[in-house]
């Protein structure tokens, strides 16, 4: 075989071993899997694509009613609801304004207002809309100290006086704390590892205590982590609380009760709750007497 013939055959063999490797099995297994990944890698990319597009079109916030004769938003006062800015004093100018006006409404938008605890005024409505959310400090040093509650003459958790509640009211009448499914949201994690390893000087303070006060309602928001118990009215009249959902974590969440109706409570209406989530207890009744108690329903 001359030299030339030599090279053409080896040229032949060369172009002959793409059939050979494609005939083999396991060759066209490999090719295939590596196909149809390349193909999921891709739907996959479409797929964070197109969820990404949704998630930039952002509905528009609901418009908030006007439920009082006059109204304000909480940024009027120079609050900013970044999670971070403190903003007890906005509260408390918000709410001495609606003092002086003889009522009003205090509209509470999206975002995260992080906060001291504050009191309310009568004639007043705290409103909070959708994707609203009341930070409550976790640093016990900005909660005031009050007197034990009258019906137990002494600190629950300590003797001597007790931590005030985040949103507090005494001697009121017709107060409203309603919204868009607002939050409130006491950060409570910090108070139970500190009760836990008994740090703390004082019996610590419900989420939301209205104490003497009568035309009370409370609807359509959630309560969430209170450092005590949850919602704690206190002989009051005319107490109306309804679609109400109360969160706290399943475990390691102490005396988070979800409602306390304390003291010659006359409830008018309590029904129905979207949730109380809490093992320990949901309604609970801190009272010598419970004056009126309507069938509750839709309590989980």
């Amino acid at each position: 075989m001359t030299e030339t013939s030599r090279v053409q055959h080896r040229r032949f063999d060369h172009t002959t071993w793409i059939p050979a490797l494609l005939s083999s099995h396991h060759t066209l297994i490999t090719l295939l899997w590596t196909v149809g990944f390349a193909l999921i890698i891709l739907c996959q990319r479409s797929a964070v694509d197109r969820l990404l597009a949704l998630r930039r079109v952002v509905p528009p916030p609901r418009p908030i009613p006007k439920l009082r004769h006059v109204a304000f938003n909480l940024s009027d006062f120079g609050a900013v609801g970044d999670g971070v800015t403190v903003n007890t004093k906005a509260f408390e100018r918000a709410v001495s304004e609606i003092k002086r006006r003889g009522g009003g409404q205090l509209n509470v938008q999206r975002g995260y207002w992080l906060t001291a605890p504050f009191n309310l005024t009568s004639h007043m409505t705290l409103f909070l809309a959708e994707n609203a959310v009341i930070l409550g400090i976790d640093d016990e040093k900005y909660w005031p100290l009050m007197p034990p509650l009258p019906s137990y003459g002494y600190g629950r958790e300590g003797p001597g006086p007790r931590y005030g509640s985040l949103i507090h009211g005494q001697n009121l009448k017709d107060v409203v704390i309603t919204g868009h499914n607002g939050s409130i949201n006491g950060q409570g994690q910090t108070w139970w590892e500190k009760y836990r390893r008994k740090l703390l000087n004082h019996t610590r303070g419900p989420l939301v205590q209205i104490m003497w006060s009568s035309d009370i309602h409370i609807s359509n928001i959630t309560l969430r982590d209170s450092p005590f118990w949850t919602l704690h009215p206190y002989d009051c009249n005319n107490v109306t609380i309804r679609d109400v959902t109360i969160l706290a974590p399943l475990s390691e969440a102490p005396n988070t009760d979800g409602i306390d109706p304390g003291k010659f409570v006359l409830l008018v209406a309590l029904l129905p709750f979207k949730y109380i989530m809490n093992p320990a207890a949901s309604i609970l009744t801190k009272t010598s007497k419970l004056e009126a108690y309507l069938p509750i329903r839709g309590v989980a």
